[in-house]
């Protein structure tokens, strides 16, 4: 059965934020719940953020690797499941759902766990499992010692980067066995996870982030990829030039790369980045897509990105080589933000659909412009906020003011503000877009507390949210179907009983 129908939705939920009682969400039974969820609510598509291991700013889209992925995703009823951990865990160390991340509670928590599976995996570990591992490590050799390393190194150099390292060799070899056996878990457990997703008609659309952390195993690994000085420090970093929101511009801390070398060996990593996420998800959303067509250039010495210049990227050079690599290269440009001609051009060279949210699109809403057949359009991102908090941002005023109101949204949906999330998001059902993207929280009728992410921000409340056991409700679930019913999205011309085969 062809799942890969036009006129598709799905929803935005990151795993950190599914419920469980581990606290953090985990790709165990919630994320499966979620996706029977997904099925229930008559939708195709789950979109997720980077699934990398991060650094200490816990965002996805700061990781310590572009391939490997994050450890405290780790399931740990999947573990006592799969004899890797006693049962008696799991009534030992389960806590109630809490509704925000603590971060470094989580880490202390679930870190000698991990460590203590790996030491124990040998003798555990079924024969089936020891021999699954055996092959993830040689299949995976490309990113995997490389990963090893550097996790055996930080942890030898009390997680301090790379380029601080007092150790430049590894001292304890169990360290490196470790690294692989958690990594090899983590994917076991999502190679499952995405099994399901596939019996069950749900799309993965994942995420790549353009640039890699400087304090990752990437650069660490592969000094000659990015703009470095002979002892391993930048020359420059990326960022934005200053703008109406952003008077100094924004310094993003990661290390530019030598695109003249990447093209020297065919886009080789690029390559082996790109096969490696379409293993794990179906679709990838190529975050900051105008980095490809041009990036912003910020000397390493300067304090703002005011004295920034922009730089060529390497354009179709790159897409030519990827896309003659894969069959399906199933990818969406994220290109929001000042958008010139040149991305344009690159995105609709390869047929790539842009991205619509509908919180910067007020006036198209009220003039009710359509939006092209090839796009996605979403209520909002990681990066924005709610429905409903951004709805409660909006100024009071008459209806006839000539700033946009939030007289002037209810007028033009002809409802309340408790009715009015529902009425954007059938707005966004009713496009002409092929893809409709809608967060979590904005079918939970969230506030602004529960944002998932403000730019330009360190703020312990980023990445932190997550939804509660009984959030999505019955009635909740109905809503979203009737949607996709009346707007005839996701193969809803599959039969009822087709749809309770794949239930079972």
């Amino acid at each position: 059965m062809d799942f890969n129908l036009n006129r598709k939705s799905g929803i935005l939920l990151h795993p950190t934020a599914l419920p469980g009682p581990y606290g953090i969400g985990e790709i165990g039974p919630h994320a499966y719940r979620f996706i029977d969820d997904l099925v229930d609510m008559g939708q195709s598509l789950w979109q997720i953020l980077p699934i990398g291991p991060t650094d200490i700013y816990n965002s996805p889209y700061s990781s310590i690797s572009t391939f490997a992925g994050n450890h405290l995703l780790i399931s740990l009823d999947l573990l006592i499941e799969d004899g890797l951990l006693d049962s008696s865990f799991s009534n030992k160390y389960k806590r109630i759902n809490s509704d925000k991340i603590l971060f470094n509670d989580v880490i202390d928590f679930k870190m000698p766990i991990l460590k203590e599976v790996s030491r124990n995996f040998s003798i555990k570990a079924s024969v089936e499992m020891k021999i699954s591992f055996k092959k993830f490590c040689i299949d995976n050799l490309f990113w995997l010692d490389d990963y090893s390393q550097y996790w055996a190194l930080k942890e030898e150099n009390k997680q301090k980067s790379w380029i601080d390292w007092n150790l430049k060799a590894v001292q304890n070899t169990e360290n490196l066995y470790q690294a692989k056996v958690i990594q090899f878990i983590f994917h076991d457990q999502w190679n499952r996870l995405h099994q399901y997703c596939k019996d069950r008609g749900i799309q993965i659309i994942g995420d790549m982030p353009i640039y890699v952390g400087y304090d990752s195993s990437d650069v660490y690994a592969n000094h000659h990829l990015f703009k470095l000085d002979s002892l391993g420090k930048m020359i420059y970093q990326g960022g934005c030039p200053p703008c109406k929101y952003q008077e100094e511009g924004q310094l993003w801390g990661n290390p530019l790369y030598d695109w003249i070398i990447h093209e020297e060996t065919d886009f080789e990593w690029w390559k082996e980045r790109f096969q490696k996420l379409f293993e794990m998800v179906d679709t990838i959303r190529l975050d900051h897509f105008i980095g490809y067509v041009k990036y912003y250039r910020i000397p390493i010495s300067n304090k703002t990105a005011r004295n920034g210049e922009w730089i060529e990227g390497p354009g179709d050079k790159l897409f030519d080589a990827l896309k003659a690599m894969f069959i399906n290269f199933n990818v969406i440009a994220e290109d929001l933000g000042d958008v010139t001609d040149d991305v344009i051009n690159l995105r609709d060279k390869y047929n790539f659909p842009g991205m619509s949210v509908l919180q910067f699109e007020i006036e198209n809403m009220l003039e009710e412009v359509d939006f092209p057949k090839n796009s996605i359009v979403c209520t909002g991102t990681h990066d924005n906020d709610t429905l409903l908090g951004w709805f409660d941002s909006l100024s009071d005023g008459a209806i006839n003011e000539k700033v946009f109101t939030k007289a002037k949204l209810l007028e033009l949906f002809k409802c309340t503000r408790e009715e009015i999330h529902w009425k954007i998001i059938n707005y966004a059902f009713k496009t002409s877009s092929d893809t409709v993207i809608i967060p979590i929280q904005d079918i939970l009728e969230e506030s602004s507390s529960s944002r998932f992410n403000i730019p330009g921000t360190l703020s312990t409340n980023n990445w932190s949210w997550r939804m509660q056991e009984d959030d999505l409700t019955e009635s909740i679930k109905t809503k979203l179907l009737e949607l996709v019913k009346n707007n005839k999205r996701n193969d809803y011309i599959i039969s009822n009983s087709q749809k309770e085969g794949l239930k079972q």
